[in-house]
């Protein structure tokens, strides 16, 4: 190794220690993680609890004490399309399985990834260090990303969304890449898109792999319009191919069990409308105006109660396509990008010595208003949904014209920086740096746990199911009050979607109602049971050999709350003082023995 390549390994690891150490600074400031309890999750509620039993899943301590008194095993035809989850909790696994600490660092860990990602594509789209250091930070913690940290945590998981237009471009300028042949393997830009297809196949729900292979197809169309041949968009399609080959065993046992009937949890029961896709599409206002209010307060509260007309106005039209804010340097790329459809530019990709950067922001201009058409309200993206209904959360493509508009701003920036002389070129630096730096602390602030409340609610549910196992039994069966469906029920009243997972999370002994697939045996007659009369209903379950009834107070209207507390301790032939209150009054155990 030469001297010159020694230095520059050195400096670029050097950078990558600055990304790092930047996010964790960025994470335990604007996370405020010194109110963090590791021990305890950070987000607890919705798809938060999700995501916690998701953990415990991971390691077989949830699912069995799950879908019970007719329990059945896991169907074998589930999918898994998030193997980057499962390696992150099976190596992490392998120093604690503590569920606190390990779904913590889940989610502190995916804008680190997001952040060296997005570096990496920097650099190699031949940005300087100290750009690629700023523009990597500012993606890697970019408002999209926040907000899904909320909830959608494998929605936040954005590090792929860089390697996917690094994809574009090489298909674009690189004419020896992804071209079958006999000297495919000896390209090692061919064996990196291996390794990228399958982080894209494995990330993001399915959106991700979705939204790549639709950029790499409006990549082919640029191509193959330009040469006026089909064989133009080959490595496209070669990529694409990749891509679905990593997806096939992922999702290939959901088909089968579609194909045999049974169907997953994904499909059974799910309900996905015809316009789903119009509902959960993108709006561009959303990529352009800050909750923050560009770091103005006051413009930040008139724009919080225009969101909070919008959410009253339109209804369901209004709902996490609110997400996807750019932040300031995110929407001056956009804006770029758009303008640059307005100036006639002969595209030269692949047929220049180096690339040119005017060729690149031609491709990204594409791409950009490609994923407009696809994406927004009543698009084509609408069209589509009538037939896929599974993809319907459109909105999610904003990652993509966020990166878009960071590498256009970033590549202009550089050419700024390559020609630039004296103490224009100083000025100019200076003025891009400070511009960068109010951008990123302006998009910071909107992920915001509720550290303590959550904390409380996690020990009270500790101590509540501790009491209610020492008075039920080992391997005692209770019955969950409401009825919820697994998987995506929806609230009911002020009880979240998966809400009834507290009791499991907290139970090593007792085995619970919630959980079973949907239309199972169990799934049916806990629907069937729940809706019985409470003499009736009681009758039932002690038929059933169940030891008492777990009721969240929570999925009744407020009315409703304390008569029907009343009426199942009447039908369990129980006084109150034999009941057992979870501190908050709103969770009770009815013994029925």
């Amino acid at each position: 190794m030469t001297h010159n390549k020694r230095q520059n390994l050195l400096r670029e690891g050097a950078v990558l220690v600055l990304v790092i150490a930047a996010v964790a600074v960025s994470e335990y400031v604007f996370f405020q993680l010194w109110r963090l309890d590791w021990q305890v999750p950070m987000l607890y509620g919705g798809d938060g609890i999700y995501w916690v039993g998701q953990v415990q899943r991971s390691y077989g301590d949830l699912t069995p004490a799950l879908g019970w008194p007719f329990y059945q095993p896991p169907s074998p035809y589930e999918p898994n399309y998030d193997l980057i989850y499962d390696a992150f909790v099976a190596f992490v696994g392998l120093f604690t399985q503590n569920t606190g600490i390990v779904f913590n660092l889940y989610v502190l860990a995916i804008p680190f990834a997001n952040a060296l990602a997005g570096y990496a594509v920097f650099r190699l789209a031949g940005v300087r260090r100290w750009l690629a250091f700023a523009f990597a930070l500012t993606f890697g913690l970019c408002p999209y990303v926040q907000q899904r940290l909320a909830g959608h945590m494998m929605l936040a998981a954005v590090e792929f969304v860089p390697f996917s237009v690094l994809l574009c471009l090489w298909c674009a300028e690189d004419p020896a890449f992804a071209r079958p042949g006999k000297g495919f393997f000896r390209n090692r830009r061919n064996w990196a898109a291996l390794a990228m297809a399958w982080g894209i196949a494995n990330n993001g729900a399915a959106y991700y792999p979705y939204f790549t292979c639709f950029f790499l197809c409006v990549t082919a169309l640029c191509l193959i319009l330009r040469d006026r041949r089909l064989a133009a968009g080959v490595p496209c399609f070669v990529t694409i191919g990749e891509i679905v080959a990593w997806m096939i065993p992922d999702f290939f046992p959901m088909v089968l069990g579609m194909l045999a009937g049974v169907g997953s949890t994904l499909t059974n029961g799910v309900y996905r409308s015809p316009i789903g896709a119009d509902i959960y599409s993108l709006r561009i206002s959303s990529l352009l105006l800050s909750p923050n209010g560009y770091g103005w307060d006051k413009l930040a509260n008139w724009l919080q109660r225009y969101f909070r007309l919008l959410a009253t106005d339109e209804g369901p039209m209004y709902n996490e396509n609110g997400y996807g804010y750019l932040g300031i340097v995110g929407i001056f790329g956009f804006l770029a990008l758009l303008a640059l459809l307005f100036h006639t530019r002969r595209w030269q990709a692949g047929r220049t010595p180096a690339p040119q950067p005017g060729d690149r922001l031609w491709l990204l201009a594409r791409l950009n208003v490609a994923a407009l058409l696809l994406a927004s309200i009543a698009s084509f993206g609408g069209l589509i949904g009538i037939l896929l209904r599974f993809i319907r959360g459109y909105n999610r493509i904003s990652p993509y014209i966020a990166f878009f508009a960071l590498l256009a701003a970033a590549l202009w920036a550089e050419h700024r920086l390559q020609h630039g002389k004296g103490r224009g070129k100083t000025v100019f630096a200076v003025a891009l740096a400070a511009v960068l730096a109010y951008g990123y602390w302006e998009q910071q602030g909107l992920f915001a746990p509720k550290y303590e409340e959550v904390q409380t609610t996690w020990r009270q549910d500790a101590a509540f199911m501790q009491e209610v196992e020492a008075a039920a039994g080992q391997d005692a069966v209770l019955f969950q009050l409401p009825y919820m469906k697994n998987f995506e029920n929806g609230s009911v009243n002020n009880m979240w979607d998966y809400t009834l997972l507290r009791g499991p999370l907290h139970s090593d002994t007792l085995r619970f109602s919630y959980g079973a697939g949907y239309g199972t045996e169990n799934d049916t007659w806990y629907k069937a049971t729940s809706e019985l009369a409470p003499q009736a209903m009681v009758q039932e379950l002690r038929a059933q050999g169940v030891a008492g009834i777990y009721l969240d107070l929570d999925g009744y209207a407020p009315q409703d709350q304390q008569q029907t507390l009343d009426d199942l301790i009447e039908a369990a032939g129980c006084a109150k003082a034999d009941c057992i209150a979870h501190e908050s009054g709103m969770i009770w155990y009815i013994p029925l023995a």
